[in-house]
């Protein structure tokens, strides 16, 4: 089995047996997004309904940049751990995800506070 470890250098050894490589963030990055590619290949799938919430990321910083040829939309939210990732919605799931979030909003009663100013700079699609 693999065994990864957290250096004093700020590197992850990861090992196997009595053989071992250390891997710099860059590279444990790399090694995660070619990872998650081959992961996508395999013929046992991602389960479609999402497993039972162990870990999760709190307040994480996203962005969204908008297609106006396609109308889709490009969500990117930020895992400590895994970086950024990045999801194309075409225009019926944001339409979906909009009804999603105002029937949140409207269940919970939330407000903006006074001072939340909705101007064109606050609107842009810059990372939280």
């Amino acid at each position: 089995m693999l065994k990864s470890t957290l250096n004093p250098d700020g590197t992850i050894a990861l090992a196997i047996g009595d053989e071992s490589i250390s891997l710099s963030a860059r590279e444990l990055d790399e090694q995660i997004a070619c990872l998650a590619h081959l992961r996508e290949q395999l013929a046992d799938k991602v389960p479609m309904d999402p497993p039972q919430v162990e870990i999760v990321a709190v307040n994480p910083g996203y962005a969204v940049r908008i297609d106006h040829l396609t109308k889709a939309s490009l969500l990117r939210l930020r895992h400590a751990g895994y970086g950024w990732l990045n999801f194309e919605l075409p225009p019926q799931d944001a339409l979906q995800m909009k009804s999603m979030w105002t029937e949140i909003v409207n269940k919970l009663g939330l407000e903006p506070p006074e001072e939340y100013y909705d101007g064109p700079e606050r609107r842009r699609s810059n990372a939280h």
